[in-house]
């Protein structure tokens, strides 16, 4: 039985890339963000939206098309000749005052926020990414501690069958022991699995083929510094790129309150009208000029003006609701990743090193008959879980602090 336990537990080692986990740091997350940006869906198709925003730029008209018109008289022969009897006739609608700027504007700030959200789209893809490269060198971390949980438990499962041969021993230590392994083993695989669909996970975040091999990752030693959430919520309005859209289609809106004025405006054209008679030659030419009467639908202007501004005061309003909302986000992962790094540091230092203290200590009374198994797998069992805890911490602040600069982005 012992031998199958070994056996599996080279397999189980095996899987793992072999070699020196690789560290997650900084350079590896950064070229793992760039190819999620580079790759996603999300980001080309918010780039296929600005660029059409640009498009719509340059499609603002300051004239409209003119018109061209041609008419036959029926009358009698001798009018026809003193009059003629084809009538040709052009016609152009002047540009009422501000209403291309105004428009232009529009657009340009449209496409500002098109441009803001292809920002923010590769924002989420990459810190999709570094979240799920982050889960996977977990995994990978617990896999390591998890594999020396079973290595540990099958010395002392083997010192436990040796104990047997002492007249006095009984056979209950070592199929405690074996039932501790036998479980844990069983945990090593479950693992094991959570890992493969980390990978597969990160893989589809980044475009790659599903199964495609990821090395054995590690997390740093230590917590990286938290920023100040004072100092990141400064920065939002002019940072956080969902901020950034709405404050654009802010000042759309505002454009929009401007077209509204300028449409209540008349519209003026100017035309001309050519009298030719067909035997050949020119009759007379009339130059005239239109105007509309827009006085006669003023309460709906007025009304298309009043709901266009207040659209324009709702979007200012919508501007200031989003950075709170932002703020209250940057406040609770600036504390998550605070309070992550201080546990990991606390994990990591005096505790960890009083709990390996007290397990080689009770090992050794264990293996002297001092004490019983059950307080050698309590304390193998404390050591385990502050290991796992001190990894689980240390990945909980680098998420936090990644959900932190996609939120307030300062690369």
């Amino acid at each position: 039985m012992y031998a199958k336990f070994l056996a599996g537990l080279a397999v189980a080692g095996g899987l793992l890339q072999a070699g020196e986990p690789r560290l997650l740091n900084n350079n590896m997350l950064a070229a793992l963000r760039a190819e999620a940006a580079r790759t996603h869906p999300s980001v080309a198709a918010a780039k296929h939206r600005a660029e059409a925003a640009a498009l719509d730029v340059r499609g603002v008209r300051l004239w409209n098309d003119p018109m061209v018109g041609l008419g036959l008289m029926a009358a009698e022969q001798s009018m026809r000749t003193d009059l003629g009897d084809l009538i040709v006739g052009v016609e152009q609608t002047l540009p009422k005052p501000g209403m291309y700027a105004a428009k232009r504007l529009k657009a340009e700030a449209l496409h500002r926020a098109e441009m803001a959200s292809a920002t923010a789209a590769a924002l989420t893809a990459s810190a999709t990414a570094a979240r799920d490269a982050i889960e996977l060198a977990l995994a990978d971390e617990s896999i390591t501690l998890q594999q020396a949980q079973v290595t540990w438990l099958a010395a002392m499962a083997e010192n436990a069958r040796q104990h047997l041969a002492d007249p006095t021993g009984t056979s209950l230590d070592a199929l405690r022991m074996e039932t501790a392994l036998v479980k844990e083993t069983q945990v090593l695989e479950a693992v094991r699995r959570t890992r493969d669909g980390v990978a597969r996970k990160l893989n589809l975040t980044l475009g790659r083929p599903v199964d495609t091999a990821w090395p054995a990752l590690k997390l740093p030693a230590t917590p990286p510094p938290v920023p100040l959430a004072p100092a990141e919520i400064a920065r939002i309005p002019y940072a956080n790129p969902k901020v950034r859209v709405l404050r654009e289609m802010a000042g759309a809106a505002s454009q929009d309150t401007r077209i509204a004025n300028r449409e209540r405006l008349p519209a003026v054209s100017v035309g001309i009208d050519t009298s030719v008679y067909s035997g050949g030659d020119w009759r007379s030419t009339t130059l005239g000029v239109k105007m509309s009467l827009p006085w006669f639908n003023d309460r709906s202007y007025q009304a298309n003006i009043a709901a266009a501004r207040s659209r324009e005061l709702a979007a200012n309003r919508e501007v200031e609701t989003l950075r709170r909302e932002i703020a209250t986000e940057v406040l609770t992962s600036a504390t998550e990743a605070a309070n992550a790094a201080a546990q990991a540091r606390a994990y990591g230092g005096e505790i960890q090193a009083k709990a390996l203290q007290a397990n080689q200590a009770i090992e050794a009374a264990w293996l002297s008959s001092k004490v019983p198994l059950t307080e050698l797998l309590d304390a193998s069992r404390m050591l385990f879980s502050i290991r796992l805890e001190q990894r689980r911490f240390t990945a909980m602040q680098l998420a936090a602090i990644e959900q932190l600069h996609a939120l307030v982005p300062n690369r």
